[in-house]
This record gives C-alpha cells, sequence and structure tokens, in this order.
C-alpha cells in the first residue's frame, strides 16, 4: 500500500532554504515509499543539477548506512585532503549524505530537534539512535565557494534533516491515524449491515453511489472536494442509527406493524444524535439525518419538503434507494437496473429532488454498476478508489 504522501511544500521549501545559505551544484531529499509492499527510496524534493535514480539512491543508502555504523552522523567524501573513500561518477568532486531517520515502533529515544531552520550552534544535538530507521536521505552535490563539505556543513545539513524527519514521521502518523478512523467506520457500518444478511455491503455501496452523486453534480454545481469527500462519508453512515433498533424489526420476514414501521423510522434521529456528540462529524449528520425526507414533504424524521431538505440527505436518498432497489431484501427480490431508474424517474419531484435525479439518471449507471459488482476496488478515471476512505476522513479530523 502507498504510504499516505506528505505536503512536498515544505521538502521543497528546505531544499530552497539550504541553497540560500550554502552554494552547492546540486541537492535532493529522498523519501522512503512503499509500493506493492517493496520499500523504496524516492526523489521528492530537490534544486540545482542532481541525477538520482533507483539503482544510485540504494548505492547512496548503503554507504550512508556504512558510515552511521562507524558512529557518523552523515557521509562525506571528496578528494581534496586524500583519494575518494568510494567510487562516485566523474561528475561528482565533493559530496554529503545525511540521514533522515524515524523511531522504530515502541523506541523511546529518537531525535533531539533543532527548532529553527539554519540555526546551528554547539548546544544542538541530533542523536541517531542505532534503533532510529532510516526513513529518507538528504544529499548535496559539489560545493561551489569552497573545496569540500566541512563540519559546519554536517551541522547544518543534519539539522534541517531533522525537521525534516518530523515533518515526514508526523505526516504518516496523521496517515495512520486517518487510516485507522475509517477502519474504524467500516468496520461499524459492516456489523450494522450484518445484522440482516439482506444489507450487506450496503452502507459501502451507498457511500460509492453518494460519491458518484455528488462528483457528477459538481460538474455543474459549485461543490467542492471536500464537500464530496463528507457525502462519502454520509453515504458510509448513514444507517448508523440502525444500531439501536431491534434485530426482530430489521430482519423481520413480513409486513411491519404500524409501531414497528415507527421504531425504525428512529434509526435516522438515533444516527444523528450518535454524531452530534463527536465535534467532527456535526457535518456528517444532514446525511444521516435527512436521507429519508422527501421532496413532497411526506417523508421522515421532520417532514421537511423541497429545499428544506439539506443537498447531502437528497443525494444519500437517492443512493440509499437505489442500492435497495437492486439488492435482495427480505421483502422484496433485486430490480433490474432498468426497473430501478425508471422507478427512480417516476419519483422525481415528488419523492427525489428532480435536478439531481437528473444528473444521476444521465450518467452511466451501467458503469457504476460494473464498479460496484467489481468490489468497487477501482475507482473511474485515474483514481485509486481503495485509498479513497483514508482520504475522505482527512476532511474530519485535519
Amino acid at each position: 500500500m502507498e504510504i499516505v504522501e506528505p505536503d512536498a511544500n515544505f521538502l521543497q521549501m528546505a531544499c530552497d532554504s539550504l541553497t540560500e545559505i550554502v552554494n552547492v551544484e546540486g541537492i535532493a531529499i529522498l523519501q522512503e515509499k512503499l509500493s506493492e509492499e517493496q520499500s523504496r527510496l524516492t526523489l521528492v524534493a530537490g534544486a540545482g543539477v542532481i541525477d538520482i535514480d533507483d539503482r544510485m539512491a540504494l548505492i547512496l543508502q548503503s554507504r550512508l548506512r556504512e558510515e552511521m555504523s562507524k558512529g557518523k552522523d552523515a557521509l562525506l567524501d571528496s578528494e581534496v585532503d586524500a583519494p575518494f573513500r568510494f567510487e562516485w561518477p566523474k561528475n561528482i568532486r565533493n559530496i554529503i549524505i545525511v540521514p533522515l531517520c524515524g523511531k522504530q515502533k515502541g523506541h523511546p529515544h529518537g531525535q533531539v530537534l533543532q527548532p529553527i531552520l539554519g540555526q546551528a550552534d554547539e548546544s544542538d544535538q541530533h542523536v541517531i539512535n542505532p534503533a532510529d530507521k532510516i526513513i529518507g536521505m538528504l544529499v548535496a552535490i559539489n560545493r561551489l565557494d569552497k573545496p569540500d563539505f566541512d563540519s559546519t556543513d554536517v551541522k547544518l545539513f543534519t539539522s534541517v534533516a531533522s525537521q525534516c524527519s518530523v515533518f515526514v514521521e508526523n505526516n504518516r502518523l496523521f496517515g495512520d491515524l486517518k487510516e485507522l478512523f475509517i477502519g474504524l467506520l467500516k468496520a461499524l457500518t459492516r456489523s450494522i449491515d450484518a445484522k440482516d444478511r439482506y444489507t450487506r455491503g450496503h452502507s459501502e455501496r451507498v457511500a460509492f453511489i453518494s460519491k458518484w452523486i455528488a462528483e457528477h453534480l459538481a460538474q455543474t454545481e459549485s461543490i467542492d472536494q471536500e464537500q464530496i469527500h463528507k457525502i462519502y462519508i454520509a453515504g458510509l453512515l448513514h444507517d448508523i442509527g440502525k444500531i439501536g433498533i431491534d434485530e426482530k424489526v430489521l430482519c423481520k420476514n413480513g409486513k411491519l406493524t404500524d409501531q414497528e414501521r415507527s421504531r425504525l423510522r428512529m434509526h435516522a434521529s438515533i444516527g444523528a444524535n450518535i454524531l452530534s456528540g463527536i465535534k467532527q462529524m456535526r457535518d456528517i449528520i444532514p446525511g444521516v439525518l435527512y436521507h429519508h425526507e422527501r421532496i413532497d414533504g411526506q417523508g421522515y424524521p421532520n417532514g421537511l419538503k423541497g429545499d428544506q431538505i439539506p443537498l447531502m440527505g437528497k443525494i444519500v436518498g437517492i443512493a440509499d434507494c437505489f442500492d435497495a432497489m437492486t439488492s435482495d431484501r427480505v421483502y422484496h427480490d433485486a430490480r433490474s437496473i432498468d426497473d430501478a431508474l425508471a422507478e427512480i424517474e417516476k419519483r422525481l419531484g415528488t419523492q427525489f429532488d428532480k435536478k439531481i435525479g437528473d444528473i444521476f439518471l444521465k450518467s452511466d449507471v451501467y458503469h457504476l454498476w460494473d464498479l460496484m459488482q467489481d468490489g468497487m476496488s477501482s475507482g473511474y478515471g485515474s483514481e485509486d478508489y481503495t485509498q479513497y476512505g483514508t482520504i475522505a476522513v482527512g476532511t474530519l479530523i485535519k
């Protein structure tokens, strides 16, 4: 799985700031990435003339590790006072490499950080513990205003690398937090869906369809990416209130009594109440509370009409209904796509918002259906949908 990208602007700023202080031919920051379970160092920021391909990155990493194993904080090499210790490409006259280090999990020690970019004095400490993991490198070649890099350069470069390390690690921790959050949300919705064997996977499909509708609506309306993310989360959590509904009601094989129907309809209010205690979820509540409202005012829980119903509720309502109609339920067999679309069209202006419904009906619903049958493992266009949930929750916990 790909590690969540940090903000490359900060790392580029670090490179640019260093080139204002140290006159070099080329400077670069490489960061560890995971792709298909393989770790590799990738160029993420740089300035000047420097060429580091995958093979060279491995060589630099190996040689830096060798120097660190000897107790050194950096690799310095030139032929000013002695021949090169390592063999380098012909264009390299002198080189400095310092590590970006991250703490190994469970290890209590790590770097002592120097807080201000470019300032270093004798009290600065850059502690490289053997338990630390190299998560990247800061590399510069060919000092232009003096023969070689020196100890002052080492202190400056290690200070900057230390700050870059913290930045990268914090971004990784934030990525881990988002993955944990979306994982918990999906686990919760799956446990609710699992109450009824006919609704398994319903919540994730509704989230996917809601996102689809919102993105198509965004082509003509002013809807930003953050709103789309929140609509997706609302679709995922729209039935969370069913956690408070008796399974005998949810799974009843037969007509519900008026009392049972009234109890089932409480799930929207129960879900909204659950989320209202979580500050980060407050923008999601309209999709949960209002996804059963109708344009004609005959819906629940509040009998809202027309534009009284928030956009999020209108979108999730259509997504919820489409998935319900095209899925086997205890009270009906799955309808065909054509039948479901015809039913939605018939209900425009009464149950569903006409503009949003038309946008859904005019979209390539058959392609949407194919994606859903494929387990939603891929998105549409160039998007990797497997990572989308993690991205979406970032709007809630940023």
